[in-house]
Parts: structure tokens; sequence; C-alpha cells
């Protein structure tokens, strides 16, 4: 039992594992049990969160695993029912606007959030581009005045989050020297997807005009 309890662990670690398991068998009469139990355990750590994954952009170096555009447009083409995206700049022919456009003649559920106060244009731009996404800009809730936009976050079918430096663009991507996390956690996505929802519903998020 033993042995075919770690089979499908990596080659590495099945030498360990297999020792453990014995010591537990030799401590419970029951092997049924100690199969569910480990079941059990396995089934629970299928479910820790993915670690974090740094995400670079600017000079490519050796060893390099990660970079801003691929890890953005990836995520974007592999989305299966919503993107949400934060910037405060962008173009029409970013990597990220046609991926974009995309998705969106996959009929996915797109929301942008873009800078109004100072790159309007911009905003107006990745709605021409991409006419399926629902458009928002940052306001004061009581006055309505447009008030900066600087996020840059993109959360994918409500589990997948990047939460980097770099604005959705050509440039911030491909030739400035920008950071960012990949994680996997719905948690941390619901977290994201419910602030705007909440400055939505406060008035601080409007549809660009």
């Amino acid at each position: 039992m033993p042995r075919r309890a770690v089979r499908s662990l990596a080659a590495d670690k099945r030498g360990q594992a297999e020792g453990l398991v014995r010591e537990i068998l030799q401590g419970f009469t029951n092997k049924h049990a100690v199969a569910a139990t480990l079941r059990a355990i396995a089934a629970t750590a299928e479910r820790v969160p993915t670690p974090p994954t740094l995400v670079w952009s600017g000079p490519q170096l050796p060893g390099d695993s990660v970079r801003t555009t691929s890890a953005i447009v990836r995520l974007i083409d592999e989305a299966e029912e919503s993107v949400l995206a934060s910037t405060y700049s962008g173009t029409a022919t970013a990597p990220f606007v046609q991926a974009l456009l995309r998705a969106a003649r996959r009929k996915l559920s797109i929301t942008v959030i873009a800078d109004v106060s100072q790159q309007k244009d911009c905003a107006e731009a990745i709605r021409g581009a991409v006419p399926r996404a629902r458009v928002l800009g940052f306001h004061d809730s009581v006055t309505g005045t447009a008030r900066m936009q600087h996020s840059k976050v993109l959360v994918i079918d409500g589990h997948t989050a990047l939460v980097t430096s770099a604005n959705l663009s050509y440039a911030a991507v491909e030739k400035n020297l920008e950071a960012g996390l990949l994680v996997h956690d719905t948690s941390i996505a619901s977290q994201i997807t419910r602030r705007f929802a909440d400055l939505q519903a406060a008035g601080s998020l409007r549809d660009l005009a």
C-alpha cells in the first residue's frame, strides 16, 4: 500500500513519502481509514493557491521566464468568461487591447477601468477598438469631477489576478522597467473585483461619457 499511495508523486519525493506512509500504517490498524485520511489531505493540498509569479517588463535577461506582455496576452486569450482590467493609459494597437478584441469576439464580459482625468483619449481609443468592452472612469462620487485612475490590474474569470506597475500599453510592457505579481487565487481576484464593484455602486466609477 505505501508504494501505491505515493506513485503519483514526483520521483524524487516518493522515497521519503513512502517511509512516512509506512510509519502511519504502523500506528493504525485500519488501512482503509489511513487511505481515506491521505485522500482528504491530498484533496486539501490541491486547493492551496499557487504561489505568486513575479512578472517583469523591460530588458530581456537570461533566465527570464515570464514577461508582462506574454503574461497579459496569454491570460486574456485563455479567458473563458470575463476580463476585468484597469490602466492609466493604453493604445488601440497595444497587444493587450488586441487580446481584448479577440476576447470580445468570443463574447466574453469585458470591463476596463481607465483614467479619464488626463488620459481620456486613451480610454476612448480602447472603447473604440473594443466596442463590446464596458469602459469606466474614476470620478469624485459627490461632484462628479474626474479623478486620476492609476491602478493597473487584470482579473481573469474571477480567479486569476495580475497586479503590476505597468500600464497596459505598448511602451509600458515593452520598453519601461516594470514589475508585477501574477496570482492564481480566487480570494485575491474576488477582492479586486469587489472593490471595483463597490466603487461603481458608490458612484465613483462611471461609464465613459
